[in-house]
């Protein structure tokens, strides 16, 4: 069904005289009249009495109406999502938490570049809580955080990667190449990073079924901090695998498989305003592919 045909029956209806449609629509009245027979031939009715000037809906014409209404005002607003859709910012502004913006964001950057050349990005980086009080406050338009949820928020997970135990390459248990038991950390010197997080509180339950106290020399609340302690051999670390990736290869860091019943992981999510609609940039921060593909070593 031709969608002009019937947008010009609606304006015909809606105005009475196929003169006033054709000047609404910038068209000819010829060229509305063609429009309504031929939409006519394709119903195989007519749609309205003529007498003279004056026009007047047939039974066939009034059934018709309300379904043409409502196929015009679906397509309407089908066009306006579409264009909106299409439609993109000169800038976005993502708040994320700053570990997130150090080692995930910008790979993820690098394929937005490429795929909105002409879009500007701000980052803002700030604790997970703090982004979801500027997420409320508009001040960004989504943030990349530790999974969380809000009733006011979608909160869609991106990211879920497994939190392991590094330590330099030289250290002890390092050097052992096999599975360690929970137990053999306590002999150990132990860096704890990120002490409010989720992770850390099932971390530290993992020690309190051991009915044991794990060594631990230093808390920071900083991942960069961390890792330099381990790399110069002053303790082993749990930290989460994306944070280690370019460690591992440069050879400064190794991972410690460890033999626990408590299965730690570090989850992203993408949260935004249930209002906010679902736009190009929104689209494609939530192809999850992408984040694994910045989990590949390369």
């Amino acid at each position: 069904m031709n969608i002009e045909n019937l947008e010009a029956f609606v304006f015909v209806v809606h105005l009475g005289s196929f003169n006033k449609a054709a000047e609404a629509l910038f068209l000819s009245q010829p060229s509305v009249t063609a429009r309504i027979r031929s939409l006519e031939n394709e119903m195989n009715v007519k749609l309205f009495h003529r007498n003279g000037r004056y026009i007047q809906l047939t039974e066939g014409g009034k059934k018709l109406i309300p379904y043409a209404e409502k196929i015009l005002q679906s397509y309407r607003e089908a066009t306006y999502k579409m264009n909106q859709h299409i439609a993109l910012p000169e800038e976005v502004r993502i708040g994320c938490s700053i570990s997130i913006s150090n080692y995930l964001l910008p790979g993820l950057l690098n394929n937005f570049r490429t795929r909105f050349p002409d879009t500007r990005v701000k980052i803002l980086s700030y604790p997970s809580e703090q982004i979801m009080t500027r997420i409320l406050e508009e001040e960004v338009d989504f943030g990349l955080v530790r999974t969380t949820t809000h009733p006011r928020m979608i909160s869609k997970t991106m990211l879920s990667t497994s939190i392991g135990l590094y330590a330099a390459p030289d250290h002890p248990l390092a050097l052992r190449k096999e599975t360690i038991k929970t137990s053999e950390l306590l002999d150990h010197e132990i860096i704890f990073y990120d002490h409010l997080s989720e992770e850390w509180l099932l971390l530290v339950k993992m020690f309190e079924s051991m009915q044991m106290r794990p060594n631990i020399i230093f808390e920071v609340d900083n991942m960069e901090t961390a890792k330099r302690l381990v790399e110069i051999g002053r303790g082993v670390c749990f930290l989460p695998e994306y944070s280690a990736r370019s460690e591992i290869l440069k050879n400064t860091l190794a991972r410690i498989p460890v033999e626990s019943e408590v299965d730690v992981h570090a989850k992203v999510s993408l949260m935004y305003l249930k209002e906010k609609d679902e736009t190009a940039v929104l689209e494609f921060f939530s192809n999850k592919e992408l984040y694994r593909d910045n989990m590949t070593l390369k």
